[in-house]
C-alpha cells in the first residue's frame, strides 16, 4: 500500500475502478531516498495498489524489459557494452537481468536500511546474500 495516504489515496482510486478507468503509470518505481535520507512515496506503490483493488494498470519503465530495450537502442551500442547502475532490486537489477544486460547495485539507497550500512559504507558478502535471497 502507499502507507499514509491510503485514506486519501483510496477512496479515488475505489471511484477510478468503479468506472473502469485505466491507469498509466510511467514511472513505477515504489520509493526515493531524498538527498536529506528520507524514503517518498513513487506512482508504483499507487499503481500497484490500483491494481490490489482490482483496476488495472499500464506500467511503462523499469523493471519492464521495452523501457531497457529502448535504452540500449538509443544509446546505439551493443549491448554487451551497456551497464544499468540503480539500487533497487525490484526495478533496476530485476529490469537489467530480464533484459540480459549487466547492472550494478548501489548499496547506498532504496534497500540501505535493509542492508544496516550507514551512507558511505559497504555491507558484508553475508548481508548482501541475504538480502539478495529475501528479495
Amino acid at each position: 500500500t502507499t502507507g499514509d495516504t491510503d485514506e486519501v489515496i483510496d477512496p479515488l482510486l475505489q471511484k477510478c475502478k468503479e468506472r473502469n478507468i485505466p491507469m498509466v503509470c510511467a514511472n513505477p518505481d515504489f520509493i526515493v531516498v531524498k538527498p536529506d535520507g528520507s524514503k517518498g512515496h513513487m506512482p508504483g506503490k499507487i499503481s500497484r495498489r490500483y491494481e490490489e483493488l482490482g483496476g488495472t494498470c499500464v506500467s511503462f519503465g523499469k523493471p519492464h524489459v521495452p523501457h531497457f530495450e529502448a535504452c540500449i537502442r538509443d544509446l546505439d551500442l551493443p549491448r554487451e557494452k551497456v551497464v544499468h547502475v540503480g539500487d533497487s532490486l525490484h526495478h533496476d537489477v530485476a529490469g537489467a537481468n530480464a533484459t540480459g544486460i549487466s547492472s550494478v547495485f548501489v548499496v547506498g539507497g532504496v534497500h540501505r536500511e535493509e542492508l544496516g550500512c550507514e551512507l558511505g559504507t559497504l555491507p558484508t558478502k553475508d548481508e548482501l546474500e541475504k538480502l539478495f535471497l529475501k528479495h
